[in-house]
């Protein structure tokens, strides 16, 4: 048995998902994509080609040959001091 709650929540899902679609459709004709299924949207975004050698779509390692910022970030050099403020002044050690 549905109460009042479960139909409220399951009518704020449904709301939820077709704001959803309504937003990927629009910038789906924003970019000149032509939609003749608009519940496509659902689970995906509308810019999403699922084509890996796209450069959108792609892996930036494949499709550059070059690292992600994490990986950058990662591999950067550790020796150097980075212990500054905000003003990029070192602290004053007592």
């Amino acid at each position: 048995m549905s109460t009042e709650e479960d139909k409220f929540k399951r009518s704020k899902r449904l709301l939820k998902d077709e704001n959803a679609v309504k937003k990927q459709v629009k910038i789906a004709k924003e970019y000149g994509i032509p939609v003749d299924v608009p519940h496509k949207f659902a689970k995906r975004h509308s810019t999403n080609c699922g084509n890996p050698n796209c450069v959108m779509c792609g892996n930036p390692r494949k499709t550059f040959n070059e690292l992600t910022q994490q990986e950058k970030r990662l591999f950067q050099d550790t020796e150097t001091i980075t212990d500054k403020h905000s003003n990029g002044l070192p602290p004053d050690n007592e």
